[in-house]
């Protein structure tokens, strides 16, 4: 638990800077960051227990970080998981990444709700938008209230 909040401060630091960066420099900067939702907020905790609910989805913290290279980085806000990540091309196998991730045995309790995951290529975004978020829970709020404008690509999984 304390190696996630760790990891989120982290998370929310480098993003800070990043924002900085794309509201100069939006055009030279490539960087993109994938939102994962699990569900309601509550759906896994009245499934499994607030305390079950938590080691499952902190194990999935650390699984996603061991994923992608160390240049990526990941956070959890609650049962969002952020993933953060320099690319040349946005299809470079981050699709591919999360599935394996998801679907491993570890994590087949966290499939009873539905998940989805979005793919957000920043540089375009801080190009389009009129006000850009100058931090990154700004940036994140944004995000997650304007996702189906935003977004590159979104996924639905289903729950099993």
């Amino acid at each position: 638990m304390i190696s996630d909040i760790q990891l989120c401060s982290r998370f929310i630091d480098t993003l800070d800077w990043i924002c900085q960066v794309l509201i100069r420099h939006a055009d030279d900067f490539h960087v993109a960051l994938v939102r994962i939702a699990y569900g309601e907020d509550n759906s896994l905790g009245e499934a499994y227990g607030a305390p079950e609910a938590l080691r499952q989805l902190s194990s999935l913290t650390h699984d996603l970080q061991g994923a992608f290279r160390r240049s990526d980085l990941v956070g959890r806000e609650g049962t969002d998981f952020w993933i953060l990540f320099p690319y040349t091309r946005v299809t470079d196998n981050i699709y591919d990444k999360l599935m394996d991730v998801l679907h491993g045995s570890a994590h087949s309790n966290l499939n009873i709700v539905e998940r989805e995951i979005a793919i957000f290529e920043l540089p375009l975004i801080y190009q389009k938008a009129i006000v850009k978020p100058d931090h990154g829970l700004a940036l994140l709020q944004y995000l997650k209230t304007s996702q189906p404008e935003l977004a590159s690509h979104i996924f639905r999984l289903t729950n099993t």
